[in-house]
């Protein structure tokens, strides 16, 4: 369990991809004007300015590689940036955001009629800078952008699912690369025009590797070893000894990219040495699961159905030589199927009811308890992006405990160890005349009230003073297996310290007291919890005398999981093929049903003053 936690680590690596063609195809014209390549597209387009809380009406001009489809664009410019800001004079745009090309005449919230998608920077209406290109047919391009071209290092999904990452000039990759297949084998080396150049590394679905000399795209140095020779290094795989129809068969486990696309939970694949990965796309998942990321306010169960949240796979066999052989059966051999236990942490700020909350939750969506957690925490001031910025206070320790849904946490013995006056802030109400006057109440509050050592760090509007806190949250968490894992994960808050009661305020306020695509043609299968050593069969449909079949998986499970299986087809000569192992990193959080106990007894503002 300790390796699985280990090895779904995946996010910095996530980039490590592959080709199935190895020429990869430009996306985007290279030239102004109108060439072959394409022709500029215009519309009028109406753009929101969120500044002003205004529309305005704009010619919006960018290149069009494929005028012959009759695709119709929309522009958005990313959060934040004004439509002023990306759209020149003539039109064209220029700047940061999200270019869609559609089929014509088509509703805009329709997902299945988008062609492309391309979020990130555009000069000259062309991809140029850092960006991302997802087309329909499960196709990405992730990388830098010269002129609406790859340049430099970037990564190439085939709609296949294969990757390649590596070196890319005028699109094409050209350099040292690694190119990953979804049948498992990884080739590192060199590569010219799209094509195997120069030496490199072979490493086969069953774990042999070897050196071998290519000449664009053809094997000239270095013997590639047979079938059966590779299937008996490691045990990886386990082709009958003899060969038979499974001698000449490949197997390849890849996430269906194409529902992936449309699905609200999106997952992806990742090929490596000892297996496939298949993992989240979201980063915020990611971290959840590992513990990497920041513990914040984000709640990784809201937000999504996980009753309709599965991943999709494909898994594709084929013949190396395009000959037919006969299937007998199909079926997915599962080595495990094991709980994963580690909470999954959110924080839930208090506020409203009254100005002094020197408290707040925190909330676990794991499905494993948190025992004898210990609280680091000191105080920061924030740039206008949240970043924490300059000198923080000296460190404060508080011991939390062990708790399974969620834990009240009060941090009001923190701040009187840091000087604060407490109990001013929490038997006094702060009143104001009038919004033109909050500048003169707060300092008066601030004149008033002893801070101490958070003085210097006291945030929040005109009329809300707040402090943040960042630190670290120790704790640990046992498997199934009775393993206990050692956990530090950094952690953010806002507390609210002072509200400065303003009548006006009080009268606006109120005075207070995606479901999943379509599968009806993938094969269901729920992953039950604690079973090893089990088998699922896959039917096989139609023709079982084939040169390529695909199987089409809806995989899910009943709580966050790790699941570790294999592919095996067996022949009617007696024979026997299995894939490459696949490790499925199933994520679906807990709903907490924890409910803070900490409200005081008597409010005096509205409760919800956070969104006031």
């Amino acid at each position: 369990m300790a390796r699985a936690r280990m090895i779904f680590g995946v996010k910095a690596m996530a980039a490590a991809s592959m080709l199935a063609a190895l020429t990869c195809f430009s996306a985007m014209a290279d030239q102004g004007g109108a060439t072959p390549d394409g022709a500029w597209a215009e519309r009028v387009q109406i753009l929101y300015k969120s500044e002003t809380r205004s529309v305005l009406r704009k010619n919006v001009r960018v290149w069009d590689s494929h005028p012959e489809l009759g695709l119709d664009f929309t522009w958005e410019p990313a959060a934040g940036v004004s439509p002023d800001r990306t759209v020149a004079a003539d039109g064209t745009v220029n700047g940061k955001g999200r270019l869609v090309w559609r089929v014509r005449g088509s509703a805009s919230y329709d997902p299945k009629t988008i062609y492309s998608s391309y979020f990130g920077e555009i000069r000259n209406g062309r991809p140029e800078g850092q960006g991302r290109l997802e087309l329909r047919s499960g196709e990405i391009l992730d990388g830098r952008w010269v002129a609406g071209q790859l340049y430099g290092h970037a990564i190439h999904v085939d709609a296949d699912g294969n990757r390649y990452e590596g070196q890319f000039r005028a699109g094409v990759p050209n350099g040292e690369g690694r190119l990953e297949t979804k049948t498992g084998e990884i080739f590192v080396g060199s590569f010219a025009d799209g094509l195997k150049d120069g030496k490199g590394r072979t490493r086969l679905s069953g774990g042999t590797v070897y050196w071998s000399q290519w000449a664009m795209g053809k094997e000239i140095g270095g013997a590639r070893p047979d079938v059966l020779a590779d299937a008996r290094v490691g045990g990886l795989l386990k082709a009958q000894t003899g060969g038979g129809s499974a001698d000449k068969v490949e197997i390849g486990i890849a996430v269906d990219q194409r529902m992936t696309q449309q699905a609200d939970m999106q997952y992806q694949h990742l090929v490596r040495d000892e297996d496939i990965a298949i993992y989240p796309v979201s980063d915020q998942y990611n971290d959840a699961w590992n513990g990497t990321g920041e513990i914040r306010t984000g709640n990784v169960y809201e937000g999504m159905d996980w009753e309709t949240a599965p991943a999709f796979a494909e898994v594709d066999l084929k013949t190396t030589d395009r000959s037919r052989v006969k299937i007998d059966s199909l079926e997915m051999k599962v080595a495990a199927s094991e709980a994963y236990r580690k909470p999954m942490l959110s924080i839930s700020e208090h506020y409203g009811c009254v100005g002094f909350r020197p408290d707040f939750s925190i909330v676990n969506n794991g499905w494993g308890d948190v025992k004898d957690m210990k609280m680091s925490i000191q105080f920061t001031r924030t740039d206008e992006e949240d970043n924490a910025t300059g000198e923080p206070s000296r460190m404060f320790t508080k011991d939390i405990g062990t708790f399974g849904d969620g834990v009240d946490v009060s941090i009001k013995d923190v701040l009187t160890e840091a000087g604060v006056d407490t109990t001013t802030l929490e038997t006094e109400r702060f009143t104001c005349p009038s919004r033109d006057s909050l500048d003169v109440c707060r300092a008066q509050v601030a004149n008033k009230v002893k801070f101490g050592d958070v003085a210097d760090y006291i945030s929040g509007s005109v009329e809300k003073m707040s402090v943040t806190g960042i630190g670290k949250l120790d704790y640990s968490w046992a498997d199934d297996q009775g393993a206990v894992y050692q956990q530090s994960e950094p952690f953010r808050v806002i507390v609210s310290l002072v509200s400065i009661e303003v009548p006006e305020s009080l009268a606006e306020c109120g005075d207070g007291g995606g479901a999943s695509p379509e599968a009806l043609r993938y094969q269901n299968i729920e992953f039950p919890i604690g079973k090893t050593d089990y088998s699922i069969p896959m039917p096989v449909r139609g023709n079982k005398n084939l040169s390529a079949y695909t199987a089409r998986l809806k995989m899910w499970s009943s709580m966050s999981s790790i699941h570790r299986f294999s592919i095996a087809a067996h022949f009617a000569d007696g024979s026997t093929r299995e894939s490459k192992p696949a490790t499925f990193f199933y994520f679906r959080p807990k709903q907490s049903l924890f409910e803070t106990s900490t409200k005081p007894a008597v409010c005096y503002l509205p409760e919800d003053l956070q969104g006031c």
